[in-house]
């Protein structure tokens, strides 16, 4: 539990106590320090549009110090390289079928080695990307007889060797194939700085002692979950709280809850939300908004008005590393790490002065009782944004950061803290920052369906009992997809314009069959939150 807002993180103490090291997306739209004595500060008013100076009615307050501790554990300590060395031993002592160089890739004509095999019997894949520009996109593609499955190289890290293993009983049980003989194909792609550092057949003990050893790591690097059903926040304000109360309630039962993100540029902010009515009748529970382009002002405006239609709130931000542009910016601009996190630098000044851009305006949201879901930083290791960069340490630092600053430091108390991740698989729990700091847990995907495996990785990373949540996708599943599928996601949140607009993402009929469903509940069917 989060003992009240004077405590918590500085990343100060955090590099010192946790010994950080240092070291896509298509585009979905157009075009002072820290220390323990900091005094308050206001927005940096100097980059940003005049609406800095014309619409902030409230100037939050800060403690006058800033206390520091380290974070809460969030899983236990192992060493990869220790593990790396282990699992390499374990490795070695199996069959070396194939080892290539970057982008090679693998085609055998002669498969008696497989198909000699026992269910129990491993295939061990070691491979890395040896092209970062490629960081986050698939590198390899493996094949046998089950339709190609995609493996990605991942924003952390991409260089690093990594471990694919497969029991033999599985590929057959995914191939529809009765024993191993009955397999009748195999291959493995390299592509985008792909390498297969070596394929590995692993029989009998040798199979059982490195499937014991990865289950045993995978135990020992599990996430320390304290989640108790409370926000993270025990300082958030009533109609927060009131709204969590409702989402956990609604993710406990049967049902999905509807949501669209607006544009800002077809002719009115009102184009998806009046396009969905005339299709359906209804309007979307949740309205998605954006700080984009610093459109403060803008946001604060209807984020009010939505709310005061009854609606939930949700804010992301598509921002470069100076928190006062775009989404261009976010695929391009990078960020000292290192200086970033040291206390004292201009480059750490400069982070927390320009991620306190939007403070005011949260403020005036909290301030007109309006909570919101806030959703920084989405689609965090995908490797296409600036913030998934510098790895995971450096993220989780990141966002860590974020939380106490604008929690513990600004007083911030109407956000809802929601993290999302990409579709882009891997290691996801080594990004989580740990239940003091996240409120709600999901993905995007643009996929069509119910993105069941993208609900399941999330699933094995969230506390138990938090609610999982679809907060970006580009087709909405239909209740059938979801039940088929054993995906209960909380919500769903259409990306904008031709997302919902153009028939080949949703059509008309499905949409109108979608809103009026008594498995969706849309902004007539929310409870009041303020009574």
């Amino acid at each position: 539990m989060r003992m009240n807002r004077k405590y918590l993180l500085l990343l100060a103490g955090v590099l010192a106590l946790t010994g950080c090291s240092t070291g896509s997306s298509d585009e979905k739209n157009p075009s002072t320090s820290a220390t323990s004595t900091i005094a308050p500060q206001g927005t940096d008013v100097s980059s940003a549009p005049s609406e800095f100076e014309t619409s902030t009615k409230t100037e939050p307050t800060a403690p006058a110090v800033w206390e520091t501790t380290a974070p809460a554990k969030i899983r236990n300590s192992l060493s990869d390289e220790q593990v790396w060395l282990e699992t390499e031993a374990l490795i070695g002592k199996g069959e070396l079928i194939f080892t290539g160089a970057e982008n090679e890739g693998f085609y055998p004509d002669d498969l008696d080695w497989l198909r000699n095999s026992s269910a129990d019997d491993i295939l061990a894949i070691v491979y890395s990307c040896d092209d970062r520009d490629h960081a986050g996109w698939g590198v390899l593609g493996l094949n046998f007889g089950a339709g190609q499955q995609d493996i990605a190289a991942y924003a952390d890290k991409p260089e690093k060797k990594r471990l694919i293993s497969i029991t033999v009983g599985d590929m057959c049980q995914q191939a529809h194939a009765d024993s191993p003989k009955d397999l009748s194909s195999f291959s493995l792609g390299a592509w985008n700085g792909g390498h297969i550092h070596g394929v590995y057949m692993l029989r009998g003990n040798d199979a059982l002692s490195l499937s014991a050893y990865l289950e045993q790591v995978e135990k020992d690097k599990g996430i320390i979950h304290t989640y108790n059903g409370s926000l993270s926040n025990p300082d958030a304000i009533p109609e927060a709280a009131a709204v969590y109360d409702y989402l956990k309630d609604v993710w406990a039962g049967d049902n999905c809850i509807t949501g669209q993100m607006e544009s800002t540029w077809m002719g009115s902010p009102d184009y998806e939300m009046n396009y969905i009515y005339d299709c359906t009748g209804r309007y979307p529970a949740i309205r998605g908004l954006d700080f984009m382009h610093n459109d403060f002002a803008g946001v604060v405006k209807r984020a009010k008005e939505w709310w005061e239609k009854g609606g939930i709130v949700t804010i992301c931000w598509h921002t470069g590393s100076d928190f006062a542009t775009g989404y261009n910016e976010c695929l391009k601009t990078e960020l000292d790490w290192e200086n970033a996190f040291t206390p004292g630098t201009k480059e750490y000044d400069k982070l927390l002065s320009d991620m306190d851009r939007a403070v005011p305006f949260l403020q005036q949201l909290e301030d007109a009782g309006v909570p919101v879901l806030w959703r920084p930083f989405h689609e965090l290791d995908g490797g296409w944004f600036w913030w998934s960069r510098g790895g995971s340490e450096y993220f989780v630092h990141l966002w860590q950061l974020m939380y106490s600053r604008y929690v513990d430091y600004w007083g911030l108390d109407n956000l809802i803290w929601v993290l999302g991740y990409s579709h882009n698989g891997g290691d996801l729990g080594a990004w989580y920052p740990g239940d003091n700091y996240v409120d709600l847990i999901g993905g995007d995907s643009y996929d069509k369906g119910a993105n069941k495996s993208l609900y399941e990785d999330v699933s094995k990373v969230a506390a138990p009992q938090m609610p999982i949540v679809f907060h970006e996708c580009g087709t909405i599943p239909t209740e059938d997809q979801m039940v088929k599928a054993g995906t209960d996601w909380l919500f769903f949140m259409v990306w904008h314009t031709d997302y919902i607009t153009d028939e080949k993402n949703n059509t008309k009929k499905s949409l109108d069959e979608i809103y009026n469903s008594d498995y969706f509940i849309t902004l007539d069917e929310l409870p009041s939150f303020t009574e």
